[in-house]
């Protein structure tokens, strides 16, 4: 991955203009501190491109003497002893890492499992290679390792100090000591002076030695803390340990070398030169930096494409496989800790640490997988496997293949930002795109190892789905300007890698774009890389010049305080869903109504009817819709009522059912018939079974709280599942305060309960909460509601509402829309899924009155990419994500 790609991980330019009514939460960013990070991430983006181009001009005769052919039959005749010996050379490079990291807890005097230096070392090392800002990049994965190990924050500081300058140290005193041993072939092969060389390298090593042996005896004080020298032998050590990994490393390109007729000491002189010029340019890995130094080094000495298909096996052997098993490591730690309580490693904080890591690694990944199918479909297919493509498929099915792998491929460049920042939509349409992609690596070409690569893709997207847990779109953050660009310098270069492998195809012929032939190869992959160019324009242009995205944000005490006094005042009770403090709100320009919304991606989906004076609602109504159109989003209404369904016409929005509500009418309750049989049976088989009932009062809730507690726990166990949101109370004790709470005991233990949403008109109640624990009866929650409805009647309460059946009731018709057909579809056959019938079941027991909710919304397909989002902000997974408070 490009730097200019790496420094925008994790950030997101939102612009937040607020031009709705009154009291909407957005965000409102510090310009000042921002306009100045974003103009130094442009600089540096500036800078790195600038650096490039001039490397491509520098070097660009050099890569137009590349044969591809030639360079395809190096790779492809490797000897296996010099592969081997690479990889070999690699192992021991990475054990090194791992020993300067085992050596640096020791400096800092830390006890850490045996597994944290080890994780700390290779992952971060193999992250910072791939992904540039080596130090930074290895820094953050260590400090998440080592604070799980128990380390504190100021003694990893001093170890990641450690670290680098053992490193800077290392290199110093490997290259400075190897090119003073061959001094002279190394002058004569840069051409440069034998002494300057000499003063330099006799610096370098002397002033490595000097600072080992006599520099290190005071303390040093760099920013705030102070940096105590390390003993000479551990200082030794850690000198010692970087000059392996050094030699390793440098032994990891120098066996897949032609047979040069450079000695190693001279090659490894050169390789510590090149080396520090890739970390001081903070490239991924030195890419270019690096093969530049290495191309100048070796002109002359043997062919360019020996030269260049060394150094593409070194880049996957060195920097990407480490990568790979990395998150393979780390996905073996996630499936651990997806075992459960049934393995002694689960929960603890070390294991948990290093998965959670997992989305870098796999970030990289997805980048990496688009560049090798931009490069897949920019060069020529083996001609034999054509020969067998021929005869097997039609040529539609090759050109569409191919074309559709390098547009798969751009994408795959933008998904990986979704990926670093843990979307879940990002991983699923990563999960598709690279199933996809797989049957397409091999119906354009039988290409195996794309396919073997993309099989492995899939399975470290599977192993790692828990830790893509933000519930946003793939697309739900725009791109920053550096990333944008760190995609359009990938089909850039892909452009150039297309015209070395067809240099000697004929560009002026005319017919050239219409050529359509299994062995008109150059004619697909020009307009495979012209689609993906395309592509990758219309994609920046897109997110440079789509409408700024709002950020729903929570209310503080104030702003719930102001909601609170608006519920009493009116009948819906399930407006008391607003104070659980999950939803934001926006107010009427008189204060005296407003609507409660959650934002997952583009969708603005308010919660119910608006709350207050229904003279409020039209301004309100149109004004939600107005601001979600504003921040290019698209406004919902989830869950209204039939007689306000003008409201939201007039708006300008389409209706859809959802389901049916269930509510009982107090008034008319009756246990005597033949239809209470049943409940008349709950309370008598209830009673003997030992049950009791008890309706607590808001201010009684406190001396209940711990067995309500214990209740909600073990219900949440039992299910394995955990607390919703949204649409559905959650059990949050503060919130639990201010309702009743309907408790069922059996032998005077709370074995069930449900809270009560009421308001100050005394009109409606709605339940919130309902669990029990594995140990109740099976008639508990039946003798609980009955007991309730009963003390609601003796109350005088209207009606008690028990919630909505999902698509009850969304029945097809000779006219009915594609929703209703899909819907009836789903409640008749999506048992498996969710039990939609047998919930109706349970709450058409207490003989209630069904009645009819809707979705409104904006658009044709909208509506169902919206029912998404609300399902997952039902799902609870938002909360705790980074969510902010009004005037925070």
């Amino acid at each position: 991955m490009s730097l200019a790609a790496q420094t925008d991980v994790g950030r997101a330019s939102i612009a937040q203009e607020n031009s709705a009514p009154r009291a909407v939460q957005l965000d409102i960013p510090r310009l000042g501190v921002q306009s100045g990070a974003k103009a130094r991430r442009l600089a540096l983006s500036a800078i790195i491109f600038a650096a490039l181009s001039l490397l491509v001009l520098a070097f660009g005769s050099t890569i137009q003497g590349i044969d591809y052919h030639a360079l395809v039959h190096t790779l492809s005749h490797f000897p296996a002893a010099a592969i081997g010996g690479s990889i070999l050379a690699t192992a021991v490079s990475f054990a090194a890492v791992i020993g300067r990291d085992i050596c640096a807890v020791y400096y800092v005097g830390a006890r850490t499992p045996r597994l944290a230096p080890v994780v700390a070392g290779f992952c971060g090392t193999a992250l910072g290679n791939a992904v540039g800002f080596g130090t930074l990049t290895g820094a953050a994965v260590r400090y998440r390792i080592y604070r799980a190990a128990g380390i504190r924050s100021d003694d990893i500081a001093r170890l990641l100090l450690f670290v680098a300058g053992g490193f800077g140290l290392g290199l110093a005193g490997f290259g400075g000591l190897t090119t003073l041993i061959e001094a002279v072939p190394v002058s004569h092969l840069l051409e440069w002076p034998t002494t300057f060389l000499q003063v330099v390298a006799g610096g370098a090593l002397a002033g490595s030695i000097i600072l080992l042996l006599f520099g290190l005896r005071g303390p040093v004080r760099i920013g705030g803390f102070c940096l105590a020298p390390p003993s000479k032998a551990i200082a030794g050590m850690q000198l010692g340990l970087t000059g392996v990994r050094l030699f390793a490393a440098a032994t990891a390109l120098w066996m897949l070398l032609p047979g040069a007729s450079i000695d190693f000491l001279s090659f490894a002189a050169i390789f510590s030169a090149a080396t520090a010029l890739g970390v001081v340019s903070s490239l991924p890995g030195g890419i270019g930096i690096f093969e530049a130094a290495v191309f100048w080094a070796f002109a002359g000495h043997a062919s360019v494409d020996q030269i260049a298909a060394a150094l593409l096996a070194y880049r996957g052997i060195y920097f990407a496989m480490p990568v790979v098993l990395s998150a393979a490591l780390l996905a073996i730690f996630e499936a651990r800790l997806a075992i459960g309580t049934r393995n002694p490693t689960a929960g603890d904080p070390l294991i948990e640490a290093a998965a959670r890591l997992t989305p870098r690694f796999m970030g990289v990944i997805a980048f990496a997988t688009g560049v090798m199918l931009l490069v897949s479909g920019a060069t020529p297919t083996f001609g034999h496997r054509l020969a067998i493509l021929s005869m097997q498929l039609p040529l539609w099915v090759v050109e569409t293949s191919h074309f559709m792998g390098s547009l798969l491929g751009v994408v795959f460049l933008f998904v990986a930002r979704g990926l670093f920042e843990r979307r879940d939509g990002a991983w699923w349409l990563a999960l598709l795109m690279a199933t996809a992609s797989l049957g397409l690596s091999l119906a354009k070409g039988l290409a195996y190892g794309e396919a073997g690569f993309l099989a492995i893709v899939i399975c470290l997207l599977l192993a790692t789905k828990r830790q893509f847990d933000r519930p946003a779109s793939m697309l739900d953050h725009p791109f920053t300007l550096g990333w944008i660009a760190a995609a359009g310098l990938i089909v850039i270069a892909t452009s150039a890698i297309f015209f070395v492998a067809f240099r000697n195809a004929d560009y002026t012929a005319r017919d050239l774009w219409w050529q359509f032939e299994f062995d008109a190869q150059a004619p697909r992959a020009l307009r495979a890389l012209l689609g993906a160019a395309v592509l990758a324009v219309a994609i920046g242009l897109w997110q440079l010049l789509r409408p700024p995205k709002g950020l729903a944000t929570r209310p503080n005490p104030m702003v719930l305080g102001q909601a609170s006094r608006i519920i009493r005042a009116q009948d819906r009770s399930q407006a008391m869903l607003a104070l659980m403090g999950d939803k934001s709100l926006m107010f009427s320009q008189t204060g005296d109504a407003f609507i409660m919304y959650g934002k997952r991606g583009r969708s603005w989906i308010a919660l119910f009817d608006p709350v207050g004076p229904v003279k409020e609602w039209p301004e309100l109504i149109k004004g939600f819709v107005a601001l979600a159109a504003s921040h290019g989003g698209r406004a919902a209404f989830y869950q209204i009522r039939p007689e306000n369904l003008p409201f939201y016409l007039d708006a300008g929005l389409s209706v859809m059912k959802l389901g049916e509500e269930a509510c009982v009418q107090l008034a008319a309750f009756e246990l005597r018939g033949g239809a209470s049989a049943h409940l008349r049976y709950a309370l008598k088989r209830g009673e003997r079974e030992g049950l009791t009932f008890d309706l607590v009062p808001p201010h009684q809730t406190a001396r209940v709280m711990d067995a309500l507690t214990d209740v909600s726990v073990e219900w949440l166990r039992s299910r394995r599942t955990r607390e919703k949101g949204f649409s559905i109370a959650a059990f949050e004790p503060a919130y639990l305060g201010s309702q009743w709470v309907a408790l069922a005991r059996q032998g005077d233990v709370p074995v069930a309960f449900a809270t009560v949403m009421t308001t100050g008109t005394f009109q409606e109640a709605s339940v919130g909460l309902m669990r029990h624990t594995a140990m109740a009866s099976p008639y508990a929650m039946e003798f609980l509601f009955t007991k309730l409805i009963l003390e609601l009647k003796d109350i005088r309460y209207r009606s008690l509402s028990l919630g909505m059946a999902p698509l009850s009731g969304v029945l097809a018709a000779p006219l009915s829309s594609r929703w209703h057909r899909l819907g009836e579809m789903i409640w008749r056959y999506g048992t498996r899924l969710y039990n939609f019938q047998g919930l109706r079941v349970f709450k058409n027991k207490f003989n209630p009155v069904w009645e009819p909710r809707y979705l409104a919304a904006s658009g044709t397909l909208s509506p169902f990419v919206i029912l998404a989002d609300a399902t997952a902000l039902i799902s609870g997974r938002f909360r705790g994500a980074g969510a902010r408070t009004q005037n925070e």
